[in-house]
This record gives C-alpha cells, sequence and structure tokens, in this order.
C-alpha cells in the first residue's frame, strides 16, 4: 500500500533519462538469472539437478518477461496518477476515480483524522466523495466467493463505490487481485493480530478473544483486542469520512449477499423520510425471545432484557443502510457500546455485533442520535434487503420451513427472490443457508455479467 500512494524515487522531475530505465531492467535480469543460478548448488542428483535447471531458467524467464511488462506499463515515477478512467456505462464503475490526492471530508462527528484510516485502496483508485458507497468486510476468500458480491453488484448497472476490506495483495487468492481490480473495488488490505486463544481457522470474525489492527491506524491501535465483527464498524466510519453528506451507504456482511437490482435507485432521499434502515428476520420463526443467540447476546445487558424484548423482531447487523451522517452516527454509537460494554471480554465471551445492534435500535439509542430518522423493514417488505437465513434455520419446526419456490413462494419463473408483494428484493441476505437451492442462479448470474464483460472487450478491441 505505501508503494500505491508515494513515488517510488526520490528524483525530481527530468532527472530520470531514459537510459535510467534500460539499466534497470538489466539489473533485474541480472538478478533473477544469478539467483536461478544459485539453485545449480544444492545437492541433488545429476537428473533432478538438471531438471531443477531448466525449471529456474523458465520461472527467471516468465519473471523477466513480467518485470519488463510491469515497467514498460506503469507510470513515470515522477508522474502521479491522476488519469480519469474511461468510462463504462454497461458495466457499471464508471464512477470510480483514480486517485489523487487522500483527502478526508469534513463531518460533524468529532476528531476525524484520529478515525480515520491511514491505508489508501489499492491500484491507485480513490473515493469519489459525491458516489454512494456499499462496504464490506470480506477477505481470505477464493476469487468465487469475490464475484458474487462484486459481478451480481456491478450486473445490476451499480456505478457507485464498492468498499472491502481485503487482505494485501501477496496474501490474496489466485485471481481475486485481477477482479477486483477489474471492478474498481476500493480494496483496503488490512493486518490484524488476534490473540491465539478461542482463535478458529475459518471464523475469524467471531474471535472472542480479540485482535488488534496493525496498519489501519497512524498512531496505532489503542483500543485493545476485539473481535474483528466489531473492529469492522471501525473501517466503516473511516471509509465514510471519504464521502458528501448526500451520499448514501450500505454496510453489510460479505460472503452470504448478493444482488438482484441496485439498491440506491429504491430509497427516497427527501429531508422528512428515514434515512436509517435496518432489516429485520423473519419473525414468523424468529423473535427475541424465541432465538437463544440473540436473546443470549442482550444478557450482557442484563437478565431482563431480553425478556424486555422478547416479542420484538430480530434486526440484522448484517446490513444497515443510510445517509453519510447517519450512518457515521450509527457506527459511532456503535463503538461506543463496544467500548463501554466489551461484551466480548465477559465469561459468555459475546463475540457478534447483533447484540449491541438489536439493544441500541430496541432500546430506542438510535432514535435519539442526532438528525437520525430510523425505520426498520420486516422481511420480505420494502424491496430493498429481503434477509432469509432464519427461514431455514435448523430450530424451525419441519412443517414451518421448506423451499424457497414451493413453500415460501417467493421464487419467480427466472430464479430471482421475491418481496411478498411480488417484486424482485434488491439485495438477499443469508442466502447461503439454501445453498443448494441458490447456488446455481447467484454463479449464473456471475457468468452472464463475465459474457456482457468479454462481449464489452471484444467490441472495443474490434
Amino acid at each position: 500500500d505505501d508503494e500505491l500512494s508515494a513515488p517510488s524515487t526520490t528524483m525530481k522531475a527530468g532527472q530520470q533519462s531514459s537510459s535510467d530505465g534500460g539499466r534497470r531492467l538489466a539489473i533485474v535480469a541480472v538478478v533473477l538469472l544469478a539467483v536461478a543460478g544459485c539453485v545449480s548448488l544444492l545437492p541433488l542428483s545429476s537428473r533432478a539437478k538438471k531438471e531443477e535447471k531448466q525449471q529456474a531458467r523458465e520461472s527467471t524467464q516468465k519473471m523477466i518477461a513480467k518485470s519488463l511488462e510491469h515497467m514498460a506499463a506503469a507510470p513515470a515515477a515522477t508522474t502521479p496518477a491522476t488519469t480519469t478512467p474511461k468510462t463504462q456505462t454497461t458495466l457499471g464503475w464508471s464512477n470510480v476515480a483514480v486517485r489523487k490526492t487522500p483527502k478526508v471530508v469534513d463531518s460533524p462527528f468529532g476528531d476525524d483524522e484520529e478515525k480515520a484510516t491511514k491505508l489508501v485502496p489499492m491500484w491507485g483508485l480513490a473515493h469519489t466523495a459525491t458516489n454512494d458507497a456499499i462496504m464490506a468486510l470480506g477477505f481470505g476468500y477464493q476469487q468465487r466467493e469475490f464475484a458474487r458480491f462484486v459481478a451480481t453488484l456491478r450486473k445490476t448497472g451499480y456505478a457507485g463505490d464498492i468498499v472491502l476490506a481485503t487482505e494485501p495483495e501477496k496474501k490474496m487468492k489466485p485471481g481475486v487481485a485481477a477482479f477486483l481490480r477489474r471492478e474498481k473495488v476500493l480494496a483496503y488490505g488490512f493486518e490484524y493480530e488476534c490473540v491465539k486463544k478461542g482463535k478458529r481457522r475459518r471464523r475469524l470474525l467471531m474471535t472472542p478473544a480479540g485482535c488488534t489492527l496493525t496498519n489501519w491506524y497512524a498512531k496505532g491501535d489503542a483500543r485493545g483486542p476485539r473481535p474483528l465483527a466489531l473492529a469492522r464498524y471501525e473501517m466503516y466510519r473511516s471509509w465514510l469520512l471519504n464521502y458528501a453528506p448526500t451520499s448514501w451507504g450500505i454496510v453489510f456482511d460479505f460472503r452470504d449477499t448478493y444482488f438482484q437490482r441496485d439498491p440506491f435507485t429504491l430509497i427516497d432521499r427527501s429531508p422528512s423520510s428515514p434515512n436509517l434502515h435496518l432489516f429485520a428476520e423473519n419473525r414468523k420463526v424468529k423473535t427475541v425471545g424465541n432465538c437463544v443467540f440473540n436473546s443470549g447476546w442482550l444478557r450482557c445487558w442484563g437478565k431482563q432484557t431480553p425478556k424486555t424484548f422478547a416479542n420484538n423482531s430480530v434486526v440484522c447487523s448484517g446490513s444497515t443502510m443510510g445517509t453519510r451522517d447517519a450512518l457515521l452516527a450509527y457506527t459511532e454509537r456503535m463503538i461506543v457500546e463496544f467500548d463501554k460494554m466489551k461484551c466480548h471480554a465477559t465469561p459468555a465471551r459475546t463475540e457478534s455485533d447483533q447484540g449491541y445492534h438489536n439493544f441500541l435500535f430496541h432500546s430506542g439509542a438510535l432514535s435519539k442520535l442526532d438528525g437520525v430518522k430510523v425505520t426498520y423493514h420486516e422481511q420480505g417488505y420494502g424491496g430493498l434487503v429481503n434477509t432469509i437465513g432464519a427461514m431455514n434455520g435448523f430450530r424451525v419446526p419441519k412443517h414451518m420451513k421448506g423451499p424457497l419456490d414451493t413453500f415460501w413462494n417467493i421464487r419467480d419463473q427466472d430464479g430471482y427472490l421475491l418481496d411478498y408483494d411480488g417484486t424482485r428484493s434488491a439485495v438477499v441476505h443469508q442466502w447461503d443457508r439454501f445453498y443448494k437451492e441458490m447456488v446455481n442462479f447467484i454463479d449464473k448470474l456471475v457468468k452472464d455479467y463475465e459474457k456482457k464483460v468479454q462481449q464489452h472487450r471484444s467490441h472495443h478491441l474490434g
């Protein structure tokens, strides 16, 4: 990331001659060849040594070729990346900017410099202050998982910012970096260290013992170990500071979300309308009182708290939508409550953010935030986000669950998921609870988008 945000040389404009580039290429080639030559010093058999040499030679040739291509394609070291990207109206991402000078947009919520991140998006990209933004924490996944989120979103025609906290490029799975770069995703390569106690290999969002962000803040992470499920709200806050008050945003869970329509085309942006939207799970099968997880998380605020809200719908923390200022107020309030309650540090080791989300909403704390007009949508209503996971929960009685098409009657003949009024939901969350039913349809959306990308390329190359 530092290499992307700063020039690779301190020479002044005009001091670098064309021969310098040639000498650098020659040095790269010599060093790589020397490294390959060292392989012959290993104590191998004659045949193995020969094969090793050949492999090293071929590898070195490829590395040199790539280095030459990269250096030839790269802009001069003294030239900042200020070029405007080519317009691409049919594939989305036309409004994504190339990074110039990083700038934090002023907000009314305290010391923004302390809340901003020192990281910048990879590959010279930048936030566009007037864009809407979709934000998530998504790292460690294969290209397939990234495509289910990003490609289905771009397929809707969405041309705003997609902002992800990912691993650094060097740690990405094959094809991920190229895909995210092509789709103009504003990817932040964050790094972290976790307390090993309680850490589970594939559940990094749920690290109860806690993690610290090692490269997010310029002055270091002073907040102490906490689950990444909580730390991601600091990421949302840092990103929101790049946008204007007129922008809207959505923060999402990453892996189990896909898109069918551009959700921002459905919102009422008038000043009198709600500016913070929450989304509930299906209350026919789940309420706060009958869900052992959600009621358990709420016990952090006292044994009576789950009983107080027992008949309330469960609002899912995996999708929250609002204006820039409403989301800033929401994320700030969540972070304050994290630090106050520290539920993850109690004997129950509650690692989830959803307890906080439900407590602040049902207690009325969110509605008391200055300038915030909060509303929530029951599952399958409102058209924005359809959260379907509870409908196939393992604790739901068999007679109350079944296929999305024949039992719930919320899929159309083309496979799209519907609200109960028959319109296509813009976003589907927790689709993986119906994995066998949904995965082929979602992957077909990705394939259709890829065909469109290839057709666009062929047209422009032709």
